[in-house]
């Protein structure tokens, strides 16, 4: 939006609402100093609704729909749905059931967009462990202007850490540790941007999320394979750790602020909204290394 103003989603009991929220910020320091809510609008027949991204060809909004697994376009101030589509490879129809679309993210021209399940493709392999990490595509979406249809023209393999913590379970008493990817970010220069999330315990309940810089120089490209289970010389892509913070905020959603003074620029992570007590917002300052 603008360097105070961002959009967020928030699900309510499966009743999604698209927020306005305006952060005034010292452009020295990264400091935000408020943060003021205002609804924006329902999207219509929306259902899960974990990832948000502005369409900067035409103001629109594209929403990633986790249980229905779709990727649908919607009018901010109405909330209806509109007729631009996103043709997903056939493959990611079997994602899991809550482990489905968690992440999106699109470029600056509005030509490039980005999305992954939180956990591997049933086709692709088992879920996060404590002995290794989940595969999850990276699956890159491209047209050639606004009026076109979304394609994917690539996907790569990205394989979560392992679980650290010991299991965690819910008041149902159903074990629910995990370790996958919970949002993308798209730079300004093509760099990608992976935010993990782990739910495990460690003396108590917590949340662990690292945020990873990809390289998909060497990596290979499995758009054409139905799965990527014992794939002979499949090379996934490179990670280098950027950041890590664990506590009881489920950060879930990511996008880059304004730059400030010294040039470096801002990194907003958004966390999960069903527990109020622990809404929050973290800055980071990302820099040249």
């Amino acid at each position: 939006m603008s360097n105070n103003v961002y959009w967020a989603v928030t699900d309510e009991k499966w009743h999604p609402v698209v927020w306005e929220l305006e952060f005034p910020m010292d452009v020295t320091t990264g400091k935000l100093n408020a943060c003021c809510m205002k609804m924006l609008c329902r999207p219509q027949k929306a259902n899960d609704i974990e990832g948000l991204v502005l369409d900067p060809l035409d103001g629109s909004i594209w929403l990633a729909d986790e249980r229905k697994g779709c990727i649908g376009q919607y009018d901010p101030k109405t909330g209806m749905r509109l007729g631009g589509a996103v043709e997903l490879p056939a493959v990611m129809r079997g994602f899991r059931l809550d482990f489905g679309i968690e992440s999106l993210t699109i470029g600056k021209d509005g030509l490039t967009m980005w999305t992954c399940s939180e956990e591997a493709l049933q086709a692709d392999g088992p879920r996060s462990t404590r002995k290794h990490g989940t595969d999850v595509r990276l699956t890159r979406l491209a047209r050639k202007k606004g009026s076109v249809n979304w394609k994917a023209d690539g996907q790569w393999v990205y394989r979560t850490d392992p679980i650290a913590g010991g299991p965690w379970y819910n008041t149902d008493n159903k074990e629910c540790s995990r370790s996958g990817i919970s949002e993308l970010c798209l730079l300004e220069d093509g760099t990608l941007l992976v935010l993990e999330r782990e739910f495990s315990v460690v003396l108590v309940p917590r949340l662990r999320c690292r945020l990873y810089e990809v390289d998909l120089s060497k990596a290979t490209d499995v758009l054409s394979l139905p799965s990527v289970k014992d794939v002979s010389g499949l090379v996934r892509v490179e990670k280098r750790l950027l950041f890590e913070t664990t506590g009881f905020a489920m950060y879930e959603g990511m996008c880059t602020g304004p730059k400030l003074a010294d040039g470096s620029r801002l990194l907003l992570l958004v966390s999960d909204g069903d527990k109020k007590a622990l809404r929050s917002v973290m800055a980071l300052r990302l820099s040249s290394r």
